[in-house]
């Protein structure tokens, strides 16, 4: 599950590498967006991750504009570092909210 509307600036180095490396862009018309060759549009790449159009898939993939990216995550270390900061620097609110997002039951 990935909380919406969420923008994450490693996911977003990802997508511009990706971009960048397939000699991509992202284009809008008509508020509908499509990949066409081209230099990547930062703005454009922003707006995409507001509406939606780029997104953590369930299985972990990056959909771009229903293309999927399949980075190799290292889960355990990216695990690791979620347990720590959680333990050590997360407020209240966000462990709810992280609770919340991910569906975790906050009542006993």
């Amino acid at each position: 599950m990935f909380c919406k509307n969420s923008r994450n600036n490693e996911i977003s180095r990802i997508v511009v590498n990706h971009l960048k490396h397939n000699r991509l862009t992202i284009e809008a018309i008509e508020g509908r967006y499509r990949l066409s060759a081209g230099i990547p549009n930062i703005n454009l790449i922003n707006q995409a991750f507001q509406d939606g159009e780029i997104r953590i898939e369930d299985d972990g993939a990056i959909s771009l504009c229903g293309e999927s990216i399949h980075p190799r995550w290292d889960t355990v270390r990216i695990r690791r570092r979620v347990e720590e900061y959680l333990r050590k620097s997360a407020s209240t609110a966000e462990i709810i909210k992280t609770a919340s997002c991910l569906g975790v039951s906050i009542t006993s």
